[in-house]
């Protein structure tokens, strides 16, 4: 029904346009120095109307030639992604099955094609430090870095793993710090620097690590106490080598935080360290007793008996006050039974000795009860047949 009010609309309005033409022609002339020209009006409009149609009808024509190349240069850009994409993806499979040939070969055929390389530049990297080609590791390292700048940290964590699987500490640490100062939280970043500061024993660098390395969710609460304990016992182990001897040792000591000075190893390891210095033993053993006396640790108990005091009685005196309460310990009765040797007090050592391996065989109580014997002109060979079993027993378990 519209089609058919539209076509009578334009019959009429033909109708009309012919009678006006019929009635009144019109009249063109179009002069141009000598020449002239001269025509109806219709005829003229209608000349036009065809001269703009072929116009547009050309238009039409090369705009559907550019859309078809347009259409083609596109269908090209997609194939070959498509190619880099598949090339790229089997090189990457190639590389997790550890066909590091193959996988180089295909990565490297994915780059020409890939409008983004760097993925192909970092898995040849790792290609080529599987292969100990350290040259062209460092080389496929730059140009990855080349065609992607904004991936300095990608590229830079790449590297910096590479050098410390091959032992390179210092170049390591050295590029773990240029990434820290541009992501200082960044939480593979620290994991790798806590890494590298384990093994080159800075501990100092570890200790003002561990803040970051916990708000940074590297570690948890549980790992950052055992981390920041054998950091303080390092460095307290490490004033040993110090110039500075015992105020090297002391100053470590007073960083110690508080709730951690109660820690058990520790306070032994201070202790241990104090040792070294006589005139400070007497400060090992009122440490160790004040430990002792709020709870039971094997590894205090047995260095209270290696600490040579002045006064050994005093010594065997305040351990006896221990067996009282932890009667069933054999650690506590093989240290006994040594300070009441170098008390002199030879029947109770022999009966601490004897208590002791009641409870627990070990090979160290008897060495202990046979050089007792030995010094009492006993002849028995029981303690030789039962540290010679231990011995083997220790040497079968270590196996």
């Amino acid at each position: 029904m519209r089609r058919f009010i539209w076509l009578l609309l334009v019959l009429v309005v033909s109708v009309w346009l012919g009678l006006l033409i019929a009635r009144d022609p019109g009249l063109a002339f179009f002069s141009y120095r000598q020449w002239s020209v001269e025509m109806p009006l219709w005829f003229a409009v209608l000349s036009l109307m065809a001269l703009l149609s072929v116009f547009y009808l050309i238009w039409s024509i090369f705009s559907g030639v550019d859309s078809i190349f347009y259409r083609w240069r596109n269908w090209l850009r997609w194939r070959r992604k498509t190619q880099s994409y598949s090339k790229t993806n089997r090189g990457l499979i190639e590389l997790i099955e550890g066909h590091w040939k193959k996988s180089e070969n295909l990565l490297t055929a994915g780059i020409a094609q890939s409008e983004a390389p760097l993925i192909n530049y970092l898995a040849l990297a790792k290609v080529a430090h599987e292969q100990a080609a350290y040259d062209r590791q460092e080389t496929y390292l730059r140009r990855a870095h080349a065609v992607a700048g904004y991936a300095e940290v990608a590229v830079g964590l790449t590297q910096a793993q590479f050098q410390i699987s091959q032992g390179q500490f210092e170049q390591a640490l050295a590029t773990l710090n240029h990434l820290q100062s541009m992501v200082p939280r960044h939480a593979l970043v620290l994991k790798l620097l806590e890494r590298v500061y384990v093994h080159l024993g800075d501990w100092q660098s570890v200790l003002t690590l561990l803040p970051n390395l916990y708000k940074s969710k590297v570690i948890t609460s549980e790992q950052l106490a055992l981390l920041e304990q054998k950091t303080y016992i390092e460095l307290l182990s490490a004033t040993a080598n110090y110039p500075e001897g015992l105020a090297a040792l002391r100053a470590v000591w007073d960083s110690v935080p508080r709730r951690l000075k109660k820690d058990p190893q520790l306070l032994g390891c201070y202790a241990e360290q104090l040792v070294f210095y006589p005139t400070e033993t007497a400060e090992a053993v009122e440490l160790l007793n004040k430990s002792l006396r709020k709870s039971w640790d094997p590894d205090l108990v047995k260095l209270y008996g290696s600490l040579n005091t002045p006064d050994p009685v005093q010594q065997l005196v305040q351990a006896e006050r221990w067996l009282t309460l932890y009667p069933d310990q054999a650690l506590l009765l093989f240290t006994l039974g040594r300070l009441s040797v170098r008390c002199q007090l030879w029947g109770k050592a022999r009966s601490y000795f004897e208590g002791s391996l009641k409870l627990e065989e070990r090979a160290v109580t008897y060495l202990e009860y046979g050089k007792l014997l030995d010094q009492l002109g006993e002849t028995s060979t029981a303690y030789r047949d039962g540290l010679a079993f231990m011995i083997n027993k220790e040497m079968i378990s270590t196996h």
